[in-house]
């Protein structure tokens, strides 16, 4: 009799956590389990494993190949609902795609915040619910039986949207029978590279007991101050209501921004670049205006989104309806990709992150961390200027600076 082989998954600094082993494997001998910085990676149970190399074969990290659209046509857009891109981090465009899918009887997957803010990929099946999934949220989503559940649902005829890393995306599309991937349609988005869920829950513990309430929501993107110029976080706690968090406070966004917590993988991603698996790519669209001139200023305040035409699947669904809901103009890939770094290159190493694992898992107390988290100098002169003067009077600061 054969002995079996244990299957050879990814390497672990290669791992992106989109649990397509877990959910491919036909004896549940696969989970996913947190490490000491908080990120999840697969274990094999090797006496309920069978030696069948199913999730050695569907990895998409062990994949030979990438399959990817060809270059993508690009817009600078917006949603033509005021209310609607004043509740989405940039300007609203994932809402008219997710609007449009709805409509026409899909689904909607998205990540969205659990009630103990634990980010997990959730789906909706109407407008109403459509708001949890909206915004930017800067943390791991877990995948926990999501591919498993957008498979049974394109197996009985939905047509389902799936938002997520374009990592995660990879992994779907790994899992998934072909014949089952017609009626998916995916967006991915220019991803900074995703922060230890373990590092924000450490985080809002922090600002529950400093608070002495419950944090019930929370928001890396508000927009009382407009888009273009800094960041604003808020928290919504469940008795004392609407909090702004600056300066310490805001310290885990400063921490994430200058990639001192974030995934191994991300800083060699194999998803990045023009040229990608997703239908549609969105993100904010910073730079606009620096290469070639753009003739909408006064939109800056609210938010404008990059929205990447991948497909030829992206390009009939955009035709078909999803650009009646958003007021789009053409601009180039150079302009996208000159104000978005990582659309084609890893988040950088942070030289302080070796230091701040180590301190992370050796203290509970937060305030013990804030050190590594400073904003920098220019971070907080946008951030002053944009409550002190205005939005307005900020983004012809920035454009009397080119900055």
């Amino acid at each position: 009799m054969m002995e079996k082989r244990l299957p050879i998954l990814c390497n672990k600094k290669d791992c992106t956590g989109c649990a397509t082993c877990v959910q491919i494997c036909p004896q549940s001998a696969i989970n996913m389990v947190k490490d000491e910085k908080g990120f999840l990676y697969p274990q094999i149970d090797s006496t309920k494993c069978i030696g069948c190399l199913l999730c050695e074969k569907k990895c998409p990290i062990n994949e030979s190949e990438r399959t990817t659209n060809p270059s993508p046509t690009v817009y600078a857009c917006w949603h033509k609902n005021m209310d609607i891109r004043l509740k989405s981090s940039s300007g609203g465009v994932f809402s008219a795609i997710a609007e449009y899918i709805l409509k026409n009887g899909g689904i909607v997957w998205g990540a969205a915040y659990s009630k103990d803010l634990t980010l997990t990929y959730q789906y909706v099946e109407n407008i109403e619910d459509l708001d949890r999934l909206r915004r930017s949220k800067y943390v791991q989503a877990e995948v926990n039986d999501s591919f498993k559940l957008i498979k049974e649902q394109l197996r009985v005829g939905k047509n389902v949207l799936f938002t997520g890393t374009s990592c995660h995306i990879r992994g779907l599309y790994s899992y998934l029978p072909k014949k089952l991937q017609e009626n998916l349609i995916t967006i991915d988005f220019i991803c900074h590279g995703v922060p230890s869920p373990s590092v924000f829950k450490k985080y809002i513990n922090w600002l529950e007991k400093k608070y002495n309430d419950k944090l019930v929501d929370f928001n890396f993107r508000d927009k009382q101050y407009g888009w273009d110029n800094g960041v604003l976080t808020v928290g919504y706690f469940q008795n004392q209501g609407k909090k702004i968090f600056m300066n310490d406070e805001n310290s885990y966004f400063y921490g994430m921004l200058h990639d001192m917590f974030i995934r191994p993988c991300c800083h060699e991603c194999q998803s990045n670049g023009l040229q990608r698996e997703s239908d549609f790519t969105i993100a904010d669209f910073w730079g606009i205006g620096r290469r070639q001139k753009f003739d909408y200023e006064q939109e800056r305040n609210y938010g404008i989104s990059l929205l990447a035409l991948n497909s030829k699947k992206a390009h009939i669904l955009y035709d078909a309806g999803i650009k009646e809901n958003l007021v789009s103009v053409p601009r180039t890939q150079q302009e996208a990709y000159e104000g978005n770094w990582n659309y084609r290159f890893s988040a950088k190493r942070n030289p302080q992150t070796p230091i701040f694992w180590k301190q992370f898992q050796q203290t509970n107390d937060w305030e013990e961390l804030l050190g590594f988290f400073q904003p920098t100098f220019s971070e907080k002169c946008k951030l002053f200027v944009k409550k002190y003067c205005g939005p307005t009077i900020a983004n012809k600061l920035r454009r009397i600076l080119g900055k």
